[in-house]
């Protein structure tokens, strides 16, 4: 096998083992910095709340995409819960 083919077999097969552990590595960590995020609406009375952790893109992200119906104290008492969880690098919140 000409070692260019095999510089590139085992490049294409680096990208699908690491695309298949991001995607499941991002759902178990979707799920656990969710709850955390949960808890923290929760706790501050909103709940109609929702949580993403997905990039436009499509891509798992370690940033909490919130909304729901609060006023602005409530937003930023949430968004700084949120952000002293570990694991969550920041917080935003999007109008619905």
């Amino acid at each position: 096998m000409h070692p260019a083919l095999k510089l590139l077999t085992g490049l294409a097969a680096t990208v699908v083992l690491a695309r298949g552990a991001s995607l499941l590595q991002g759902q178990l960590m979707m799920a656990e910095l969710g709850q955390a995020a949960a808890a923290a609406m929760q706790a501050q009375g909103v709940v109609d709340g929702s949580i993403s952790f997905r990039q436009p893109s499509g891509l798992v992200a370690r940033v909490a995409r919130l909304s729901g119906t609060a006023d602005d104290a409530t937003r930023a008492a949430v968004i700084g819960q949120v952000k002293r969880h570990p694991g969550i690098a920041d917080a935003t919140w999007s109008p619905r």
